[in-house]
């Protein structure tokens, strides 16, 4: 069995068409073709459906799927065996929230790049949502996120952890010094928040709509930096952000929490990869970087 037929096979089932996998791996379409053929009479299956010019992957295809991806990152992974991780080269595709690039990437990217120099380290930052998409499209690599907890196979979860979301103030606001506040004190203040579909923003929102309330923020943001130096220069305002974007603000007294009784929000950390992706040494290579850092921080 040819590792190469592996890999057009994982290149035509990612892209669902052949000749997009020939593009891909600059074949011509009758290579692809014949290295299909090939694999299905080695392994007396028929992998793929042909019918008229559509390509469908059979449930022989899906379930052969996971061996071919580890044949293939086995083998890449024995390429690299006897090269050091500072000779490798190539791109890895991370996709993140801004919140999480702000409060761990300063620390990911150097260490990462210590390991791998020559190795680029692509970063987007996105919607919980549109991450997933693009890694189910293999637009990323992997993806660290804060959601909800993901249950879906899909994905190769590879890290969780829990993280509280809070209703933050500069400290001198005196919401901050007691400790009987509730939703319905919340509503008349100044919000500034993050965009709706941002994950945090929305459990606020949804929080809110079981009290039978609602808050009109005067400043809706994509980044959570201008969030906390917006709170930091005026006590008036309030905002929700995880505990971890907020934590050297409030150890520098600049900013507090406000302790919220009958609002209580968490999400988790989740570090994910799709199940089909092919580990390179270079995307193992992140993924124990971030998961380093990941438990050290917070």
């Amino acid at each position: 069995m040819e590792i190469r037929n592996l890999i057009t096979f994982l290149k035509v089932t990612e892209l669902k068409s052949f000749s997009k996998a020939a593009e891909a791996l600059d074949y011509s379409q009758s290579a692809v073709t014949v290295q299909i053929q090939q694999l299905e009479r080695e392994l007396g299956v028929q992998l793929f459906d042909r019918i008229g010019k559509n390509v469908s992957i059979t449930q022989y295809g899906k379930d052969f799927v996971s061996y071919a991806r580890d044949v293939v990152s086995a083998v890449n992974r024995a390429s690299a065996f006897a090269t050091s991780n500072k000779d490798l080269t190539g791109t890895v595709r991370v996709g993140t929230l801004d919140s999480l690039m702000t409060a761990s990437f300063a620390d990911i990217v150097p260490a990462f790049h210590k390991r791998f120099p020559h190795v680029l380290t692509n970063i987007h930052g996105d919607n919980v949502a549109h991450l997933r998409e693009l890694l189910v499209k293999n637009e990323l690599d992997l993806i660290y996120t804060l959601d909800e907890q993901v249950h879906d196979t899909q994905f190769v979860k590879v890290f969780e952890a829990e993280e509280d979301i809070v209703v933050v103030a500069n400290a001198k606001n005196p919401l901050t010094k007691r400790d009987d506040v509730k939703l319905t004190d919340l509503v008349e203040h100044p919000f500034v928040l993050m965009n709706r579909n941002n994950a945090y923003r929305d459990q606020f929102d949804l929080e809110l709509a079981r009290h039978n309330l609602s808050i009109e923020p005067f400043c809706e943001l994509e980044s959570d930096v201008l969030a906390l130096r917006l709170l930091s220069e005026d006590a008036r305002y309030l905002s929700v952000l995880p505990r971890y974007t907020v934590q050297k603000s409030i150890h520098e007294q600049e900013l507090a929490i406000i302790p919220v009784q009958d609002c209580t929000m968490r999400q988790w950390r989740q570090l994910m990869y799709h199940k089909n992706k092919v580990l390179t040494p270079q995307i193992q290579g992140m993924l124990d970087t971030i998961l380093e850092i990941a438990k050290k921080q917070f």
